[in-house]
């Protein structure tokens, strides 16, 4: 949903109520002016890069709203032109449009915006003449329907600027393009990356918001740092929660907030779309007039994610003042997915947040029917039951980035993993479309043959019981499971960041690590044996299940305890817990090899082709988080983000070890000195470079500027799997001395990409291997080696570097 709250003086506050609702529907409802259709030739506009080219046609201002025309429609003959400002963006852009440019010709384009738009065009335009082909005879009426279809989209963000400071415009069109089809050119002042190109595009009935690119504007380049903090900080939740028998929530939150602009009236908080907003309430109790939904239809709504609620307050507050804002909702969004088991759905939008970045205290409380389990973020300071109700609160120790909660009718176990108490939950039957399944897998029947007296051979069939499946069973393995994963991350980042972690079962497969508290799925309470029974066995899924406990407990340390700053730094947080799963991984039952398989499995999923015959590797670097997801590669997030930048750190870690002595711990130390300097923030990818430059050995220094930014401009913010062929010869000179001499031939990449590449010699008669770390740039790089004995075999060590050897 949609809500926009208006905090308003007492005197003023039934007219200003009733002006908000009228204007938010004027907006909704604006069109085109049959009055104001003009000619229009030859005008240009310039939005940051953006260039909108208007070479002949008709344009309608839209009627004044308030005063101010905030819209219009362009049909004819223009044209739009755009260079991004760096080659990251560049590529991005020609992934969708097959060029680094935007130059597209268009004949129709609809316009809403808060800035100058409106006076510049005016300024071009004139009446039609009689004898010329553009007259407004029907214009108005042609367009109006489209009009008033698109215009929700943007009353609210409209809204925001003409309650509020008008410092900080935004400007929005819908493109018809002659060869793109239609997209979206948007420039918003409010956001870090104010300049977005993008479109909605389908690929096997999804749809799909494809960002073509997307970047700070020159004005809000300036403005970036200011951008990321945001106009407030929310200090602290305080979240009564009360769950019905029918498992419906209704909530109450209290939210503390401090301004930190000094000049912003607008707040904006998410929430999920599951969730109604009954009344919003200021700190003397007023209720405040709320707006829910007010530009989207119930079926729009129904297909969107979270939501937004914006406050606008009637004068800023200043830097530093603290007020409060009480919210209330209701709705549902824990759902029974069969044999009485739970799912908690919207796990962090239950509650009016600032989405994961900003951190909080929090003080949570629940009641609940007697018969559930819950558990919450943070520590639990008191349960009580009462005439069949729990009654269970819950306070954070310190700010934490995000509260959850999960819920069912567990089976649990308590154990300990050093100073931190580890607490495992499970149901007891499985939800029941994982049952469903697990019940078509068996045999419905069991044939027995007797033999009579007679000599006759009867045939009887006896029905078979089905054993369900049973989560709860597993509870012990997991624990421990759990605990060794907690103690072998300790060795490596440092102490536990919680005094307690809670595991707990949650239907379906997607797992999730909040402070203190893990969501696993159902399937990583099951025995392997049954997940193969149903189909869900194989390397992948085997893999993916060995490693889902390590990977969510991973988290603690990496995006809860250290988060990231925006969306291009996330990998910080998914890489290194997936890198950490992967290297637990490595300690169990025949380890090593299960960690090199899960690298090459890895390596063949980055270079699996998609629809159009591209690696998935090549649909965008790492750095792009969220935005590889898209038409052009559906699961681009999760095989990039989780895949090739655990790759990335494996290779900094092997370029950190010692070759003489194998020990990585100057790797594993510059973690835990960066998890300790950047605990309870939010490092950027710069951060963790600059971090990581402190420990990095003289052979790394490959540009002699004491920087890694050649690694990181490879492997993070750019593309591309090198291939390497070898060319080897080795020649004696002495009895106890022999020269090993050749090249690393690379393709597959820019002439740019350098990487120093391993290079192993193996002498057979003492099994004795050497490294060499081969620095190849430019298509190729040269070596010779001089050793007392002749290798049986030179090779490139494939297991420490993500490339093809051929």
């Amino acid at each position: 949903m949609v809500c926009v709250v208006l905090l308003w003086g007492n005197a003023v506050h039934a007219q200003t109520s009733t002006n908000a609702q009228e204007l938010l529907d004027k907006l909704n409802d604006v069109a085109i002016d049959p009055a104001e259709i003009y000619v229009l030739r030859n005008a240009q506009i310039t939005r940051d890069r953006v260039n909108l080219y208007f070479n002949r046609g008709t344009i309608g201002f839209f009627a004044p709203v308030n005063g101010e025309i905030t819209g219009a429609v362009f049909a004819g003959d223009g044209e739009v032109l755009l260079i991004p400002p760096n080659p990251a963006e560049k590529r991005s852009l020609a992934n969708f449009t097959a060029s680094p440019i935007l130059e597209e010709q268009f004949r129709l384009i609809y316009l809403r915006f808060t800035d100058e738009t409106a006076r510049e065009l005016m300024a071009h335009a004139r009446r039609p003449e009689p004898d010329e082909p553009e007259q407004p005879t029907g214009f108005a009426g042609q367009w109006n329907p489209v009009v008033r279809r698109l215009n929700p989209e943007y009353s609210t963000r409209i809204l925001i600027d003409l309650l509020g400071q008008r410092d900080t415009p935004s400007f929005h069109t819908y493109i018809e393009g002659a060869n793109l089809g239609i997209f979206q050119v948007e420039i918003d002042e409010r956001k870090p990356e104010s300049v977005r190109v993008g479109a909605v595009r389908r690929n096997r009935g999804r749809a799909f918001s494809d960002v073509w690119c997307s970047f700070p504007s020159q004005r809000g380049e300036r403005q970036r740092s200011a951008l990321l903090v945001g106009s407030i900080r929310v200090i602290s939740y305080k979240i009564d929660t009360r769950i019905g028998i029918d498992n419906s929530l209704e909530g109450r939150a209290e939210l503390e907030i401090e301004s930190r602009s000094g000049a912003d009236r607008v707040l904006v908080f998410e929430l999920s779309r599951l969730l109604k907003v009954s009344e919003v309430r200021d700190e003397a109790g007023q209720k405040l007039t709320l707006f829910q939904n007010p530009s989207l239809e119930e079926s729009e709504v129904a297909a969107r994610g979270n939501d937004w609620i914006v406050v606008v307050l009637p004068a800023p507050h200043p830097v530093g003042e603290r007020f409060r804002l009480s919210f209330a909702y209701q709705g549902n969004v824990i759902t029974e997915v069969g044999n009485g088991v739970l799912k908690v759905g919207e796990r962090g939008s239950w509650y009016p947040n600032r989405s994961l970045m900003p951190r909080g205290n929090y003080d949570l409380t629940f009641q609940y029917p007697e018969r559930l389990t819950l558990v919450a973020t943070g520590d639990r300071v008191e349960e009580t039951v009462t005439a069949g109700w729990k009654h269970s609160h819950w306070i954070s120790r310190g700010a934490i980035p995000v509260a959850g909660f999960n819920l069912g009718a567990y089976d649990s176990r308590s154990l300990r993993a050093g100073a931190t108490t580890l607490e495992v939950y499970a149901t007891r039957e499985a939800e029941a479309a994982l049952e469903s399944r697990h019940v078509a897998t068996q045999p419905s029947a069991e044939i027995l043959i007797r033999r009579s007296a007679e000599g006759g051979v009867p045939i009887a069939v006896i029905p078979k019981a089905v054993q369900p499946l049973a989560p709860a069973n597993l509870l012990d393995r997991v624990g421990e499971v759990a605990v060794d994963a907690v103690q072998h991350f300790e060795t490596l980042f440092g102490p536990f960041p919680y005094p307690r972690l809670a595991v707990s079962q949650a239907p379906g497969h997607f797992g999730q690590g909040w402070p203190a508290l893990v969501y696993l799925p159902t399937l990583s309470f099951l025995p392997r044996a049954a997940r193969s029974e149903m189909g869900l066995g194989g390397k992948s899924e085997d893999f993916a299940n060995e490693l889902a406990v390590a990977h969510e407990i991973a988290h603690q340390w990496w995006g809860n305890a250290v988060g990231w700053q925006t969306y291009h730094d996330q990998w910080i947080s998914e890489g290194f817990a997936s890198y950490a799963a992967a290297l637990h991984l490595a300690r169990g039952k025949d380890g090593d090899r299960k960690f090199r398989e899960l690298l090459r499995t890895y390596k063949q999923d980055l270079l699996a082709k998609t629809e159009k015959g591209e690696t998935i590797e090549s649909g965008g670097p790492v750095w792009l988080g969220q935005r590889l997801t898209n038409s052009l590669n559906p699961d681009g997030y999760a095989n990039i983000v989780y895949k090739k930048a655990c790759w990335a750190i494996h290779m900094l870690r092997a370029l950190m070890t010692d070759p003489a002595t194998g020990s990585d711990e100057r790797f594993f130390k510059m973690l835990r000195d960066f998890l300790a300097t950047y605990r309870g923030q939010y490092p950027s990818t710069q951060d963790f470079i600059r971090h990581a430059e402190k420990y990095m050995t003289p052979e790394m220094d490959l540009e002699r500027n004491h920087r890694l930014d050649w690694f990181f401009a490879d492997w993070i913010f750019g593309t591309g799997i090198p291939t390497y062929k070898l060319d080897v010869t080795t020649r004696r000179l002495a009895p106890k001395k022999f020269v090993t001499q050749g090249t690393i031939e690379q393709s597959g990449v820019n002439p740019d990409f350098e990487i120093p590449v391993p290079v192993i010699l193996l002498y057979k008669r003492d099994r004795k291997t050497e490294e060499h770390w081969v620095a190849v740039s430019e298509s190729s790089g040269k070596f010779k080696f001089t050793t007392t004995s002749k290798p049986a075999r030179v090779t490139i060590d494939e297991d420490s570097i993500l490339a093809v050897v051929r």
